[in-house]
């Protein structure tokens, strides 16, 4: 969150102080446990940026907490009833004196502390749980296509097939790679000229551009 002067009336209840200075990080290894109060915040930084980038949302469960790297996951376990309740670092604070922990609305009503606003709890470093490793998983399967995603880039579409192999014969001459590829359903023909990566494409979209061709970005199938 801003480290700026935030005064909240609420939410357990004073979100951050002027000018805070963070404690040296902790690498928060598995098993790594603190003690002290937890607070939570809800409005008015429901749908703000938090530290990691994300957007705030005060139904989901994740915790601020100043030293923790972002993305850890902890377990906080209120002290004075015994409920517990697993969630992600994806903030920083509290920057309250004598607070060890931020948590959202929803993990705050996880473990019965939304009354008092505050409670005396343990924080303990977790292995992500499984439906966190399977998203993130996910996720970094989709990245990695994306990345591998090769782009040409489409320069015309032509019902003349002449007009269409003139358009390649023009861009040949540059020294580039024009393919054209004729459509058996509706019989147009397409002129891409072969990029690569998306940055290369890109690159050679802008070069395109100032020859007066104007394309996109196109990715590469089997056709």
């Amino acid at each position: 969150m801003l480290l700026t002067a935030l005064a909240l009336g609420g939410c357990g209840r004073t979100r951050s102080t002027t000018d805070v200075k963070l404690p040296p990080p902790v690498k928060g290894r598995i098993g790594w446990t603190e003690t002290g109060i937890a607070s939570w915040y809800g409005h008015p930084y429901h749908g703000r940026k938090t530290s990691n980038g994300e957007t705030y949302d005060m139904n989901k469960l994740t915790a601020a907490h100043k030293r923790l790297p972002l993305g850890t996951w902890i377990r906080v376990t209120n002290l004075t009833n015994g409920r517990k309740v697993q969630v992600r670092v994806n903030d920083r604070g509290p920057f309250v004196r004598r607070r060890v922990v931020d948590l959202s609305k929803a993990a705050a009503q996880e473990i019965g502390m939304m009354n008092a606003g505050t409670a005396r709890v343990r924080l303990r470093v977790i292995r992500p749980p499984r439906t966190a490793r399977r998203t993130a998983s996910r996720k970094d399967s989709t990245a990695t296509r994306r990345e591998n995603t090769r782009f040409d880039v489409q320069v015309g579409v032509f019902a003349d097939e002449s007009r269409a192999n003139a358009m390649a014969a023009r861009v040949r001459k540059w020294g580039l790679k024009p393919r054209v590829l004729r459509s058996s359903d509706t019989g147009h023909s397409r002129v891409i000229v072969l990029g690569g990566s998306r940055s290369i494409a890109e690159s050679l979209r802008r070069q395109l551009a100032r020859k007066g061709i104007e394309g996109f970005l196109r990715p590469r199938t089997g056709d």
